[in-house]
């Protein structure tokens, strides 16, 4: 019988990157109803909106997220997630994630992250992959980076 440190539940962002982070230190098991690669954030369309140009941006951010939701987004937890936001995706860089870049001859600086203007947002910080396909690329980045941990040791299983 093999023991683990810690159980992770689901394979979805939230578990995956609670494995990622347990397994620097600590032996992990993650545990799903289906197969590793079956989770709701695989099936996620769209892109992420996060505010990359510093701590104006990041004001301004939270202005435009408060916009949208009309009265009813809660300021607090609106303001954790713009702030954090930014890390969360230099994680997800690091872990592999391919956002769409500007190709060579095309609008923007060849290479930088692709940034769209959608909705409430005054400026362009959406970030897709592969168009829409966003939360696959990250289920995949992730999944790769889980199991690269654990194929050096780092105790992910």
């Amino acid at each position: 019988m093999e023991r683990f440190d810690f159980l992770v539940i689901g394979a979805g962002i939230a578990g995956l990157s609670a494995a990622i982070r347990l397994a620097e230190t600590s032996t992990v098991l993650v545990v799903t109803k289906e197969e590793l690669a079956e989770s709701n954030t695989a099936y996620a369309q769209g892109g992420i909106a996060v505010a990359m140009g510093g701590e104006e941006d990041v004001a301004l951010h939270l202005e435009d997220t408060m916009a949208a939701g009309d009265g009813l987004v809660n300021r607090e937890a609106a303001a954790v997630l713009v702030t954090e936001g930014p890390k969360r995706v230099e994680e997800l860089l690091e872990w592999g994630t391919a956002f769409d870049r500007y190709p060579k001859g095309k609008e923007g600086v060849e290479g930088e992250l692709m940034r769209t203007r959608e909705g409430a947002h005054s400026l362009s910080r959406i970030l897709h992959a592969n168009g829409d396909a966003t939360g696959k690329e990250i289920a995949v980045s992730l999944l790769r980076h889980v199991r690269e941990a654990g194929d050096r040791g780092g105790g992910s299983s």
